[in-house]
């Protein structure tokens, strides 16, 4: 297989480079993952645990929840050794030890008060709060044996990252070239616990490109089987593969622009435009021709986004709500609004132009298209929009290094949210309590400044409750509020493209963070 960025470690606690998830979706197991339906499936553990099954008890009263979990008879890690509840309990422990620098996502783990293990192979989880996402915890355990006895300040910079010799996944490192290749062999202490199921192949090839145009270069001669992380900006010109078949589906993430709601406005001291101005906000919204800009740039193959909430997680969103595009519409809204339209053709509202700066960041040539389709639209209905550039280090360092998002130092903003395979991946994006200030050192990812109590209250009904019914209808009334108030312009999902030979077959691309070598131990070539 192919790619075109190299990775530097294999820790799914430390380190979130994409490339190197490819490679950690084939050295650790975890006790369940997602499938490519996002519909999760058994791994280490012998079942999934819910509600229905027993293994979930949830104090409704007490807003409480218990998870327990049986791991299949017989694992073993890589030399042997049983992979056992010590494991999981050992995992949790080095996530929440604040001794331990540098883990990527402790918040579900901290909502584990304590882990209960009854045997080696059982044992639960209590958490001190109802948590929906439990399933997505998890997804890769640590070899206690191996790593025990690493002083915890000293774990997350340990050479053991660099070349795993202890895993649990399908496959293990048997060569490392550094910024050339990766061999990964059959792992066949893999299939202790599995019924004698064994991985396919017997090994794995994780060939590195300078750049994705090598890499395309390498999918048309045959030289590579399957070649991830092809650029969604490439599927307009991605025409000639070879005997390669293109497959592609939506992300968990979307591209939209943020209308950033802090008054004053950090970067001009001025109220925005839209400060209680609901039509305005609106008509910016109704004036993009969307349908225009996917068919334009991905040759119609994204979906558009109705909300931060993605299309494959089909059942939180409500059918009704859908984004029109209608630029008449846009200009009666602002011809009713008082927005009236000056001798250079932009309007102007009680002595304020309607003007504003749009900042994306440097680098991305199609972000760069789109933003340019943006403003020639809004230009249509009377609005003057200014680019504006920024290093995505300046863009998106954060709260104390003064980043210009976490500071809320910009207008408007065009980037790409990923939200992850649960609807609650919006929370920290639009819950009021997630406004990066001062008091909260800097917590949350709501740069929009975004404050509603109706939005508040939906988003804290969804983590509430286990009940799916009950969930679906809180981010369905989410998902109405969103569009009534227009803080956000949701624009299209971004696009998974994998290039994958005739001759392999089970390649089946998954948007979830397992990645699409979740399912690795069951391709076969003919």
């Amino acid at each position: 297989m192919g790619d075109w960025e190299s990775p530097t470690n294999f820790s799914p606690l430390f380190n979130e480079e994409v490339p190197a998830a490819q490679v950690d979706a084939l050295l650790y197991g975890g006790l369940v993952k997602l499938d490519n339906s996002l519909q999760p499936i058994a791994d280490l553990a012998e079942r999934v645990p819910t509600l229905q099954n027993g293994d979930v008890n949830w104090n409704r009263a007490a807003g409480t929840m218990d998870v327990s979990y049986r791991l299949r008879s017989g694992l073993r890690w890589s030399d042997g050794q049983p992979i056992t509840a010590d494991d999981v309990a050992f995992t949790w422990g080095v996530i929440v030890n604040p001794q331990v620098q540098g883990v990527l996502s402790p918040d579900g783990y901290r909502s584990i008060s304590r882990v209960d293990i009854h045997d080696a192979q059982r044992f639960t989880l209590h958490f001190d709060r109802v948590y929906p996402k439990y399933l997505n915890l998890f997804p890769a355990i640590l070899p206690k044996h191996r790593l025990g006895g690493i002083a915890p300040e000293a774990l997350g910079g340990d050479p053991f990252w660099s070349r795993p010799d202890v895993v649990s996944g399908p496959f293990k490192i048997s060569e490392m070239v550094p910024d050339d290749h990766i061999t990964l062999i059959r792992n066949d202490a893999w299939s202790q616990g599995r019924s004698g199921r064994r991985p396919h192949l017997d090994s794995i090839v994780y060939k590195l490109y300078p750049e994705s145009g090598q890499l395309v270069d390498a999918v048309r001669a045959g030289q590579v089987s399957v070649a991830l992380e092809i650029p969604d900006d490439q599927l307009a010109t991605l025409t000639n593969t070879g005997l390669a078949t293109t497959q592609h589906r939506s992300q968990l993430a979307y591209e939209h622009v943020t209308f950033n709601q802090a008054d004053p406005n950090p970067a001009t001291g001025q109220p925005p435009p839209w400060k209680d101005d609901p039509a305005l906000l609106q008509a910016l919204r109704t004036a993009i021709n969307r349908g225009a800009i996917v068919k334009k740039f991905f040759r119609d193959q994204a979906q558009l986004a109705q909300s931060p909430i993605p299309s494959a997680l089909a059942a939180f969103h409500d059918p009704n709500v859908s984004l029109v595009y209608d630029a008449e519409a846009a200009t009666r809204l602002l011809d009713g609004d008082g927005w009236a339209v000056g001798s250079d053709g932009i309007r102007s509202k009680q002595g304020r132009r309607l003007s504003f700066h749009l900042v994306t960041a440097l680098g991305s040539p199609l972000r760069n298209a789109v933003r340019d389709q943006l403003i020639a639209d809004w230009r249509k209905i009377g609005a003057e929009v200014i680019p504006t550039d920024a290093h995505p280090s300046e863009l998106f360092s954060g709260y104390a290094e003064g980043g210009l998002l976490e500071r809320g130092q910009f207008e408007a903003g065009l980037w790409t949210w990923s939200i992850g395979p649960d609807p609650d991946g919006v929370y920290p994006l639009e819950n009021s309590s997630q406004i990066p200030t001062d008091q909260n050192q800097g917590l949350g990812s709501n740069f929009g400044r975004f404050s509603n109590p109706d939005l508040d209250r939906h988003l804290d009904r969804g983590r509430s409750t286990l009940v799916m019914v009950e969930r679906a209808k809180a981010y369905a009334a989410f998902e109405r509020t969103y569009a009534h108030l227009g803080f956000e312009l949701p624009l299209f999902e971004r696009v998974l493209v994998v290039l994958g030979s005739p001759h392999l077959h089970n390649l089946l691309p998954n948007p979830a963070p397992d990645t699409t070598l979740w399912n690795a131990a069951d391709w076969w070539i003919d």
